[in-house]
């Protein structure tokens, strides 16, 4: 038995945020089945793009939401991350607010902009200011409760993004689609994550301890490029590890040029590959081969991960559990609860004052 197969290891998890990544797939089906009470702002129908204003994972659940429309939307969803919206935003697009808290200053300043461009607007959120002012503006407001860290609530903030889309036609998703997302996370991270699977069989313990005192690359592509950003924020926030995060065929444009200086990166950088061979492009999967094998001939470690699941859905859920569960053993290989987030505290301490 290994220090991360002792048991007595998870009592570091004082925040229980293992017990939130285990339960995303069921609770993407709970709040599916919550969303249904969404009510759409007047002109949503006529809208000719959809921009989602949110930070954070928040914003995470808006990058999921535009990776599937890409396939399937006839006008563009777009995520900001920031103070302003588009200037192409106005009365012919759909702008909706995801903020967990209701209190995320970026934005309640997308809110303010929004309102002036006469832009139909709504809000997802616990409450908050965000919910506060929506209200006396007689904005529609999704309110959903589940306490946890906002990155821990990701299927909280996409559920009502996922009803969105299918009420508009942009996604075609149905709850027998939603169930069996659910059902595959369950599945998979029960059958190969949990801490009960013991190292030897456990992938996610044993690329935590290889990404140990390392930087860890993410790589995706497609749909699965959202997920890649997720994993390398989880690593931070969870795992209290710096990472970063690239795309294919991008990537294999410029990033692999820094390979000049591989036996030195080797020392310090791992790479970790997401991939859903069946459904990437086949010039895409072609790429992770050919930059694996450039990475490992220049001393950098390569571990590739395969994404599991039928549909597009399930594969984010799947793809999300791999960073999920790595950032969480990292972080009981650091010795630290994966739930605080103590150097963000200080920076709103320090931007507040």
């Amino acid at each position: 038995m290994t220090d991360l197969d002792d048991p007595g290891v998870l009592r570091l998890d004082q925040g229980d945020m293992f017990g939130r990544i285990r339960e995303l797939g069921s609770q993407l089906v709970r709040a599916w089945a919550d969303a249904e009470a969404v009510e759409l702002p007047r002109g949503a129908e006529r809208a000719e793009q959809v921009v989602i204003a949110g930070m954070g994972g928040s914003a995470t659940a808006g990058d999921y939401f535009a990776a599937l429309c890409a396939l399937s939307a006839e006008v563009p969803v777009h995520v900001v991350r920031g103070y302003s919206l588009p200037n192409y935003v106005s009365e012919r697009t759909l702008v909706v607010l995801s903020s967990y808290s209701g209190d995320t200053e970026e934005s309640l300043a997308c809110y303010d902009d929004a309102w002036r461009r006469g832009a139909p607007v709504i809000a997802t959120t616990t409450g908050g200011k965000l919910a506060e002012r929506a209200g006396e503006d007689g904005v529609p407001v999704y309110r959903f409760s589940y306490r946890a860290s906002p990155r821990a609530a990701l299927a909280h903030s996409l559920a009502p993004l996922l009803r969105i889309g299918a009420r508009l036609g942009h996604i075609a998703l149905g709850d027998e689609d939603i169930q069996y997302a659910g059902e595959s996370h369950r599945a998979f991270v029960e059958g190969e994550l949990v801490p009960e699977v013991p190292e030897g069989g456990n992938r996610a313990k044993e690329l935590a301890r290889a990404l140990h005192g390392r930087i860890g690359l993410v790589l995706g592509a497609e749909h699965l490029a959202p997920v890649a950003s997720r994993f390398k924020n989880q690593l931070a926030e969870n795992g209290k590890a710096l990472g970063a995060a690239d795309v294919l065929p991008e990537a294999d444009h410029n990033l692999v040029v820094g390979l000049g200086t591989g036996a030195k990166a080797g020392e310090c950088l791992s790479l970790v590959t997401l991939e859903a061979e069946a459904s990437y492009d086949p010039r895409v999967q072609k790429r992770f081969d050919v930059s694996a094998q450039l990475f490992e001939e220049d001393g950098v470690p390569v571990h590739r991960l395969s994404v599991g699941g039928e549909s597009l859905l399930a594969q984010l859920l799947n793809g999300t559990a791999w960073g999920d569960y790595v950032s969480c053993y990292l972080a009981l290989l650091n010795g630290v609860d994966p739930s605080p987030v103590p150097q963000i505290v200080r920076l709103k301490a320090a931007l507040a004052g």
